[in-house]
């Protein structure tokens, strides 16, 4: 390899780190794979109003609190707590859970604030775990109308 090489031996081969190229992750995300702004719960007086007048219900590794909204739109937000855990794994956590709200829940919820709140045993939770019980969950509500 010669100084004007863009890529070092350890970045080549059976040393190559288990991850996408600079790149290529910049554009994964389209704007429909995006979690819009619109469809955030990004303001802490509205988490607050869903915390204390919502409807809860308690999972396996989450508890979903949800309330309706005056927006005409589903909003979601994530409640993950550190739990002596780190920044990677809470990260991973709230990319997976986004993912199943974005391609799974958001389109079947009525207008209304969804605010997910992780357990600690989430963490040790598979994606396909988590996924069938918010699947589950959401079955559940939209049986009950």
């Amino acid at each position: 390899m010669g100084p004007g090489s863009a890529v070092t031996q350890t970045e080549k081969g059976p040393e190559a780190p288990d991850r996408l190229a600079p790149l290529e992750t910049r554009g994964l995300l389209t704007a429909e794979a995006r979690l819009p702004r619109a469809h955030r719960l990004a303001r802490a007086s509205d988490i607050r109003r869903c915390l204390t007048q919502g409807r809860r219900r308690r999972l396996e590794h989450v508890d979903m609190i949800w309330i309706d909204n005056q927006t005409g739109q589903p909003r979601m937000g994530l409640i993950v707590p550190k739990f002596q855990t780190s920044a990677v794994a809470r990260n991973r956590l709230r990319r997976r859970l986004r993912e199943i709200w974005r391609r799974d829940i958001q389109m079947h919820q009525p207008a209304g604030d969804l605010v997910i709140r992780t357990r600690r045993e989430a963490y040790q939770a598979s994606f396909e775990q988590l996924r069938s019980e918010l699947l589950a969950w959401r079955d559940a509500v939209l049986a009950r109308g």
